[in-house]
């Protein structure tokens, strides 16, 4: 026996036995971690399209907080890390196709996706909120939803997303349809150079582009909603799964979690052991 496969195999024992006790049946028929040891690569599907979490850097590698925590799962695993690019029209499909072994890159922790897919721990919590550009002398035009009406706004074509912004009072109240933008970096120029007048995009985005870039945005209004973030699994995969929530809940303990936030947040926005 190669020496790699055998100490695939202890691995894959220790950490079955670290993930919690077993009924005498359950996970027996499990293989989604020991594919993962077996094939050396851990697949992750992400989408580049939500800085700071996944986007393309100026050299064209899909790079973010999603990508150093898949990286570290990759590592203590002892295989390689693979990136699928998604989106949210094909993500479902290219977890169920097995084109991807989980999905990354804000995934709603709801109960109707609770009911489709096996959801990680959560380990962010994230909103939808209103932003506009702020003047040089810091000031801002809108300072509520009803200050846009008729007025430009922005947002990412996004069909989840497009469904919560249109029930929202920013939509009821507005009088025109959105704009709508292939990415979000493409939205964000259009609100630099007053093509629009406010943009709906991620809290975390927000925080990011005011905190790390120093953007001159402001957030106003309520949010349009509030959610947390998890990993999706296929329903069977459980070992994989529940070896993803170990890792999370390791990496909260020693700090690793609290690092990779403050290089992309400028602050510990992780949530995992907090609630």
């Amino acid at each position: 026996m190669k020496i790699k496969s055998f100490f695939g195999i202890l691995l894959i024992f220790s950490l079955i036995s670290c993930t919690g006790r077993r009924t005498e049946t359950e996970g027996i028929n499990d293989s989604s971690l020991a594919r993962v040891i077996v094939n050396n690569e851990l697949v992750v599907g992400v989408d580049p399209s939500i800085p700071p979490l996944s986007f393309y850097s100026s050299a064209g590698q899909i790079v973010g907080y999603e990508i150093d925590i898949a990286q570290t799962v990759a590592d203590k695993l002892g295989v390689k890390l693979k990136l699928v690019p998604i989106t949210t029209a094909n993500r479902v499909a290219e977890l169920q196709n097995r084109a991807i072994q989980y999905i990354a890159s804000g995934f709603n922790n709801n109960e109707q996706n609770a009911e489709h897919f096996l959801l990680s721990i959560p380990y962010l919590r994230d909103a939808l909120v209103v932003v506009v550009l702020r003047s040089i002398e810091g000031t801002i035009a809108f300072s509520q939803f009803t200050d846009l009406r008729n007025k430009r706004i922005g947002m990412v074509s996004d069909e989840e997303m497009r469904e919560l912004v249109m029930k929202s009072p920013l939509y009821i109240n507005n009088g025109r349809r959105p704009y709508f933008y292939p990415r979000m970096e493409n939205m964000l120029t259009a609100l630099d150079f007053g093509q629009l007048d406010a943009v709906v995009m991620n809290l975390l985005t927000y925080y990011s582009k005011t905190t790390i870039e120093k953007k001159p945005y402001a957030a106003i209004g309520e949010p349009i909603t509030i959610t947390t973030y998890s990993y999706a699994f296929r329903k069977e995969d459980k070992e994989l799964a529940k070896t993803m929530n170990t890792f999370l809940t390791d990496m909260a303990n020693d700090g690793t979690l609290r690092r990779i936030s403050e290089k992309w947040f400028g602050a510990d926005v992780s949530i995992v052991g907090k609630y």
